[in-house]
């Protein structure tokens, strides 16, 4: 309980700073008059370069463990924000926000608090990361007023790097005395002890990532005794409803026998239409309701609305896909976020507050929901020593649709003066999105 814990509050405090960019989008327009797609680009190199170091941060958990990339990601993200307070031109704000920041995020991002997890509970893993991960919605409705707060009192570049000093000074020791490195075999001995050499206990505490071989081949034994015995593939009840894993005569996958499942190009496609349906949305929100002539603090106000929804989204959501399987769950998910789309648009048609905060009950249990339930999915198909690195590939996918979404947001605007046609591309990317997680499931015999 110590580590989940410690991993809500770290994501509470890292992914509130990153995601308040978009309650300093506004101030760095009317300051330098950039272009709202030059502007929200900063973000997008972020997600950029987020996808593209996720493979690496992967290599790095599986050979140093995931409590030193979480202290990294800590000391990159608190002097990125630090470093903003000093930006005077747009190399400046896509190096600290784009590139120092971004390796912060992965540092303390799905790659290695996702393994930190998986490596501490081996049972019922939606439940445990949605719960974990909630605490960045937590996060989004304490900083989101926050930052607005202190934007209004200091200015933009003295809230910058308060924040960022803030960050260094709690999340520091946090991870530091809150977190252990838990011995692959000293887990495989406890699951042996509590399955008392039975089989059923023993097939699901082997899923643990990062397992010994012996628990691995145990795994395929009791997955071919689930799905009936033979066949060349064997099956998990997991998550994500009824899942294919490798051939049972290599119950720990590589990188490229993952790369040979249909399940993993499906995720991997999840994975990259997610953020398009969320970020063009998400990052301009504000700018968007400060547009209509909103007041800002109260459209900081609704934004952390989105954050706290977004908790009870995370941990409900998987919940619902411990219970229910990961498609259904996500399918939910994706109709609360383009349902909050659809509330925007009626926000530009009646500008009135509670159409507001139907956006942010909507989109907020939307609003990262996918990521634990991908999580869980990704453990129980591909789940070994090499998950790591695995998982890390699949951040790929993200990396790339949220390096677009920000920007498209943007350009969009600046192209046509209105947000309309970006909104409407999330309902659209929301329903791909969901049909790609039905295809990740084993087909029936």
């Amino acid at each position: 309980m110590t580590t989940l814990l410690v991993v809500s509050v770290t994501l509470a405090v890292a992914y509130g700073l990153f995601f308040s960019f978009s309650i300093f989008f506004i101030p760095l327009v009317e300051e330098f008059r950039w272009s709202r797609a030059l502007t929200a680009g900063a973000f997008s190199v972020s997600t950029m370069v987020q996808g593209l170091t996720a493979p690496v941060a992967g290599v790095l958990v599986d050979r140093v463990g995931p409590r030193r990339v979480i202290l990294g990601g800590v000391v990159f993200l608190g002097a990125a924000s630090i470093l903003a307070s000093t930006i005077a031109a747009p190399w400046q704000l896509y190096l600290y926000t784009g590139v120092v920041g971004a390796l912060g995020v992965v540092g303390l991002g799905w790659v290695p608090m996702g393994v930190l997890l998986a490596r501490t509970f081996s049972e019922r893993r939606g439940r445990v990361v949605g719960v974990a991960f909630s605490g960045m919605g937590i996060g989004v409705f304490v900083m989101g007023p926050l930052a607005q707060w202190l934007i209004a009192a200091f200015g933009w570049r003295a809230a910058s790097a308060l924040l960022g000093a803030g960050a260094l000074v709690v999340l520091l020791p946090l991870v530091w005395f809150g977190t252990r490195e838990t011995p692959a075999g000293r887990r495989g001995m406890r699951a042996r002890m509590e399955s008392g050499g039975g089989g059923s206990r023993a097939s699901v505490d082997s899923r643990d990532v990062g397992g010994d071989r012996e628990l691995s081949e145990r795994r395929g034994v009791c997955a071919r005794m689930g799905s009936g015995g033979g066949g060349s593939r064997a099956s998990v009840v997991s998550s994500g409803g009824s899942l294919p894993l490798p051939a049972p005569s290599d119950p720990d996958p590589t990188l490229s026998e993952a790369l040979g499942t249909r399940a993993f190009w499906a995720l991997f496609c999840a994975y990259f239409l997610t953020p398009l349906a969320v970020f063009p949305v998400f990052t301009h929100q504000v700018a968007f309701a400060i547009d209509l002539g909103f007041p800002r603090l109260g459209v900081a106000t609704i934004f952390g609305l989105v954050g706290l929804a977004s908790s009870v989204g995370r941990a409900g959501f998987g919940v619902a896909a411990d219970r229910f399987g990961g498609p259904l769950s996500a399918t939910l998910s994706f109709g609360c976020t383009a349902g909050g789309a659809l509330a925007l648009l009626a926000v530009e048609a009646w500008p009135r507050t509670a159409w507001l905060v139907v956006f942010a009950l909507l989109f907020g249990l939307g609003f990262g929901a996918r990521g634990p339930i991908i999580t869980a999915m990704a453990t129980d198909l591909f789940g070994g020593r090499r998950f790591g690195v695995i998982y890390g590939v699949l951040n790929l996918a993200n990396g790339i649709g949220a390096a677009i979404g920000p920007w498209f947001g943007g350009f969009v605007h600046d192209v046509s003066g209105s947000y309309r046609l970006a909104f409407l591309s999330s309902v659209l990317f929301s329903g791909l999105a969901a049909g790609c997680f039905w295809l990740a499931r084993r087909r029936a015999p």
